[in-house]
């Protein structure tokens, strides 16, 4: 008798990753191919929606072979993606430019308008309860009105990325409330597309696909690709969920008393609202959770993991041929340093805005900095300030989903690049002035939220929560009480750093302007 697994898609922005679970939640099988990113212009970033699907059907075609030999028959798949992408469909499905992606800032100008054109940032928030950014697909869609009109004129169909995918397998144009909350175009608190941002812009509504809870069946594979890839053609396909919503799941965070903390290159503080809750300043975004009736709210800090990798690339040059002689992680061996540095970094402080910043600061012009520097100051401070800047980063959006939607943090996860790391681990955890834990297989992130997705969807499980709260444990650091009373009076540093600084960032890039 066939064992039952489910499929999970992540459609990154480098790579997609596909992954297998099975009735115990437990990884079965898993791969992942690249694709290309393209820039045709400093700041902008594209790319072609044919290559995820290429990409993608050869991925499962050579998985869907690896299970069947294993006696595995597929009960569903489930989708994710980056979120708030712009495709635009003719009327015979043809993609009439290349995605304009999350990262993409041609649009800036167009979210300034557009934030204008509905009444302010306040009215926004009444409409919307998120500020319009750049990113967002509203700015991207009218930036195509603007300068490519011919190709407005031929859009049929407007679809984000992982709902391409969707769209490729199942032939519907369907996206779901979590992705589309990231659109600018959708009202989070009655969970549908808001009708005063159509109309403002005199948007065709047909444009927009049909939307649905994160674990809604919107069709099976259809018989040609079903014969192509080697599955089912009765194979449900399950809507799935914005890749922030589901790490925030995956990584642990299912109620308001838990807190998720994603290290990638961004860092991502989040958490499951129980109830519908205002967004009183727009700083942090508010979007509908993959769990129907629950919303999330997250924090997204541009350089977490970004800030180590930057630092590898630029200052840890011995470190690259010593991972290399001795096959080990580069990443290992920089941690392995910063525990030679005492807490405090010996006095140097690092903000990381390598990227501009977000969230808990929405400043632009910010920068990068190391401050405290002295001719006492080695290696190993730096890279530890590193680290414990990023800490004292997402700390600040830790309290800010506090102050601004109550959520406890009772318990807090984390997950990404960070969780190998138990120097890191340790810093979060004293910074935080809280134990935290990492839950199996929550660094596979968004596609095994998006198995989870297709699982509760096929009726494998009843819930997100249930799953997720089945997952063991596997790792816990517990903070040391002295530590976290040293660590308390230097994130009160930085926060006053931060403000002594800020004017200096404005100084530079209006200089270099």
């Amino acid at each position: 008798m066939a064992k039952k697994c489910v499929l999970g898609i992540d459609l990154g922005t480098s790579s997609c990753k596909v992954l297998a679970i099975d009735e115990e939640c437990k990884v079965v099988a898993e791969s992942s191919g690249k694709y290309p990113l393209y820039i045709p212009k400093p700041g902008w970033s594209e790319q072609n929606p044919d290559d995820w699907w290429k990409e993608a059907r050869s991925i499962l075609k050579g998985l869907i072979k690896k299970l069947k030999e294993k006696n595995y028959e597929i009960s569903g798949i489930g989708l994710s993606g980056t979120m708030s992408g712009l495709i635009l469909l003719d009327k015979n499905g043809k993609v009439l430019r290349p995605c304009i992606m999350w990262n993409d800032q041609r649009s800036a100008k167009q979210a300034i308008y557009a934030t204008e054109k509905l009444g302010g940032l306040e009215n926004v928030l009444k409409l919307i309860n998120n500020a319009i950014r750049p990113g967002h697909t509203l700015p991207k869609l009218l930036w195509v009105m603007e300068n490519e009109p011919e190709i407005y004129s031929m859009s049929y169909k407007l679809l984000l990325p992982k709902d391409y995918l969707a769209y490729k397998l199942t032939g519907r144009f369907v996206t779901d409330v979590s992705y589309a909350s990231g659109t600018a175009m959708f009202d989070v608190k009655n969970r549908k597309w808001c009708d005063d941002v159509v109309n403002t812009f005199d948007l065709n509504p047909e444009l927009l696909p049909d939307c649905v809870e994160s674990p809604t069946i919107i069709g099976e594979v259809s018989g040609p690709v079903a014969r192509e890839l080697g599955l089912e053609s009765n194979t449900p396909v399950v809507s799935g969920g914005g890749d922030s919503a589901l790490q925030t799941v995956a990584a642990g965070s299912v109620n308001s008393s838990i807190t998720s903390v994603i290290i990638g290159t961004a860092g991502i503080v989040g958490a499951v609202l129980d109830s519908y809750s205002k967004n009183p300043d727009g700083l942090a975004h508010v979007y509908c959770s993959v769990i129907p009736r629950r919303w999330y709210a997250y924090c997204c800090s541009l350089a977490a993991g970004g800030s180590l990798e930057w630092f590898r690339q630029t200052l840890a040059g011995l470190e690259e041929q010593v991972a290399k002689l001795s096959n080990r992680s580069v990443f290992d061996i920089l941690c392995e340093e910063a525990a030679q540095s005492a807490l405090g970094s010996g006095g140097v402080f690092f903000m990381p805005f390598l990227s501009g910043e977000r969230c808990p600061f929405a400043n632009p012009n910010a920068r990068g900095v190391f401050i405290g520097l002295s001719l006492k100051t080695r290696k190993n401070d730096l890279v530890r300030s590193v680290l414990e800047g990023v800490a004292f980063n997402l700390r600040r959006g830790i309290e800010l989903l506090y102050e601004n939607f109550g959520v406890k943090s009772e318990k807090i996860y984390l997950s990404g690049g960070a969780i190998l790391s138990d120097v890191w681990r340790q810093i979060f955890a004293e910074v935080f002035g809280k134990e935290v834990s990492v839950l199996r297989y929550s660094e596979k992130g968004a596609a095994l939220g998006a198995a989870i997705l297709a699982g509760v969807g096929a009726k494998i499980w009843k819930s997100v929560e249930e799953v997720v709260g089945n997952l063991d444990i596997v790792y816990r650091n517990k903070p040391v009480e002295e530590n976290i009373k040293y660590y308390e009076k230097l994130y009160r540093i930085y926060k006053d750093l931060y403000e002594i600084i800020k004017p200096a960032f404005n100084l530079i890039v209006e200089g270099r302007s």
